[in-house]
């Protein structure tokens, strides 16, 4: 009997030792070890679903790039007025636009904008970002003056509002 009972034992102590290592291994993960999470599927940048190469979009960055910074030296050059410094703007975005339509089609970027909107529908941050209200240079732009509110003229009374049966049913 013995026997039996120290059988019996061993195996109720390799049970508890298998539980144990059991346990240990569905646990929470242990601090500043990551747990393993299954990569997202890679999302096809929108340049390339619009059929757009990557040299071009590498160009079209670089000419934006270069806008950015002729804009900048036209906002630093302090003997300019306002008005002069908005037409050698003008003057540069309109270049920037005629380089980069020359790279990618009108097509190819209305497709562009329409991915890039749409994924921004979704909650991705960081595409767009305009309307600050301020111009290139910082500047506000010109306030419009307030609507003027037209006086009823004095003689003019409201009509009479009159309750009670509808006269003509």
């Amino acid at each position: 009997m013995s026997r039996l009972h120290s059988l019996v034992r061993i195996l109720a102590a390799g049970l508890a030792f298998s539980a144990a290592a059991l346990i240990a291994q569905t646990a929470a993960p242990r601090p500043g070890i990551a747990p393993r999470v299954a990569p997202r599927p890679r999302q096809i940048p929108c340049w390339e679903e619009a059929g757009i190469s990557k040299a071009a979009m590498e160009q079209r960055r670089q000419v934006e790039r270069s806008t950015r910074a002729q804009v900048e030296a036209v906002c630093a050059e302090s003997g300019l007025t306002a008005q002069q410094r908005h037409e050698k703007i003008r003057e540069i975005r309109q270049r920037a636009r005629q380089e980069i339509e020359g790279l990618i089609s009108p097509q190819q970027q209305e497709a562009l904008k329409a991915c890039q909107q749409e994924r921004s529908r979704g909650g991705h941050p960081g595409v767009g970002g305009h309307g600050s209200g301020a111009g290139p240079c910082g500047e506000m732009p010109a306030a419009k003056a307030p609507p003027v509110e037209h006086e009823k003229p004095a003689e003019q009374e409201e009509p009479e509002v009159v309750f009670g049966p509808n006269p003509n049913p």
